[in-house]
């Protein structure tokens, strides 16, 4: 799983990056002619794979991960054609950094308002996706007037639905598509498909109004969610000791963390639950695509066991606390059996019975 980080220069991104991952990127590097993506692998906080840790003091925690990746600015109306744009078709989901500050120290070239960035890169995005849809669709013409082709027929049929929506100015996200749409597309990447958040980097004084960024920043209608943040007093209060942290987001009226909220949001952005094994030697929380069954789960740790699989051994992770252990669990009979087509809940711990 990972998010991408971008935006128009100045905003804040790596500041933002900063936060998220804890780690000391200069601000000003891309300025300086750093163009390379940054990215750091970071532990997601899940309290569930804390408290397995605690009923299984001998084995170690392994959280599930989360890529992040900070990207230089992109000039205004130039995402279509920017170097990074296969960066952005990479993204699982994608973080669009908003400067809603105001300091002279910061220079742009552009005056101060989220709510026209926040629809500017929208129809950026949106750009980008109608541009990849134009060309194939005029390919597939070319084609089929040499020869005929169901597959194709299907394609371009797909395609103008897609370039439709793009047309009218609504991108692709909402768009309803079956599995094999969606798999026949998936290739595409389209930007306006994907998860994405808008993250308002919002001056200080507005540090105890970050809970409404729509009403806040006069936001309209949007494709993505919002967070605001107060980068700069974050920042300031990332170089304290953790114990003296949460007096002074206090002080500056941040009810939480930009990192606690984004790693809460993360996963509901990407549609992903996470399930848990408990091993010989670890407790490991695992990303899923919500709605898989628990073949799909199995996969998810290793191909041998997909490929040998006989049961899951499922047990929510509430009643394996509520009963303290899972030979307890077994011994209550809260343990279900289930087969392949089994849907994974999330918080499911599971035990895979598979033939080697």
């Amino acid at each position: 799983m990972n998010f991408t980080l971008f935006g128009y220069p100045r905003t804040g991104k790596t500041t933002l990056f900063n936060l998220l991952t804890g780690a000391r990127l200069e601000v000003h590097a891309y300025d300086e002619g750093r163009r390379d993506p940054v990215l750091r692998t970071c532990p997601i906080p899940d309290p569930r794979l804390d408290r397995l840790g605690t009923l299984y003091k001998d084995k170690k925690k392994v959280p599930a991960t989360l890529d992040i990746i900070d990207l230089a600015g992109i000039s205004a109306g130039e995402v279509k054609t920017s170097a990074l744009l296969a960066q952005l078709r990479k993204a699982d989901g994608l973080v669009h950094v908003v400067r809603a500050f105001r300091d002279e120290a910061v220079f742009s070239d552009r005056p101060v308002d989220p709510a026209r960035d926040i629809a500017a890169m929208e129809e950026e995005l949106t750009l980008a996706d109608f541009l990849s849809l134009e060309a194939r669709l005029e390919k597939l013409d070319k084609d089929l007037r040499k020869a005929k082709s169901p597959e194709g027929e299907k394609e371009k049929a797909l395609l103008e639905k897609l370039r439709a929506s793009v047309e009218a100015g609504a991108g692709l996200r909402n768009v309803e598509l079956t599995s094999a749409e969606d798999k026949l597309i998936r290739s595409f990447a389209f930007l306006s498909r994907k998860p994405l958040l808008h993250a308002v980097n919002a001056p200080d004084g507005d540090a105890a109004r970050l809970d409404d960024p729509a009403g806040l920043f006069g936001l309209g209608p949007r494709r993505g969610e919002v967070l605001a943040f107060c980068g700069r007093a974050e920042s300031e209060i990332l170089e304290l000791e953790p114990d003296e942290a949460g007096a002074f987001l206090a002080e500056f009226g941040i009810k939480r963390a930009v990192r606690d909220r984004f790693f809460e949001a993360a996963p509901r952005l990407l549609d992903t639950l996470f399930f848990y094994t408990i091993g010989k030697d670890e407790v490991r929380a695992w990303p899923l695509r919500a709605g898989s069954p628990a073949l799909a789960a199995a996969g998810a740790i290793h191909s041998d066991i997909e490929r040998g699989f006989i049961r899951a051994e499922v047990i929510p992770c509430g009643e394996l606390f509520e009963l303290g252990s899972m030979t307890a669990a077994k011994e209550k009979g809260a343990v279900r059996l289930e087969g392949k087509e089994h849907i994974i809940r999330d918080g499911d711990v599971i035990h895979f019975r598979f033939a080697p």
